[in-house]
């Protein structure tokens, strides 16, 4: 679902709403990495999840309309690869 908001200081168009976000540092067990950021990529909100070089670890941003719909979708991406993750940072953006 996109919700559209009035942009009245540009155009007086409507356009979509800014999503709620937050980019997780998952460090996973060595070796697991590659397979941990396939996994997370194909889950629902996830839109980029990438090998950090040079460490066991995999950045996965994940974006949704609203904070609790973020959530939910950070949440059930993470319980995905659970068995292989060793410890993880979430840094939400600033809400909206």
């Amino acid at each position: 679902m996109t919700v559209l908001v009035e942009d009245v200081a540009e155009t007086g168009r409507k356009r979509e709403a800014p999503k709620a976000k937050v980019y997780v540092m998952v460090q996973v067990a060595e070796g697991f990495s590659a397979e941990v950021a396939s996994i997370l990529r194909r889950k629902p909100g996830v839109v980029a999840a990438d090998v950090v070089e040079g460490e066991a670890s995999v950045i996965m941003v994940v974006e949704a309309q609203h904070r609790l719909g973020l959530a939910h979708l950070t949440i059930q991406a993470l319980t995905a690869v659970e068995k292989a993750t060793v410890g993880l940072r979430l840094m939400p953006t600033e809400g909206y």
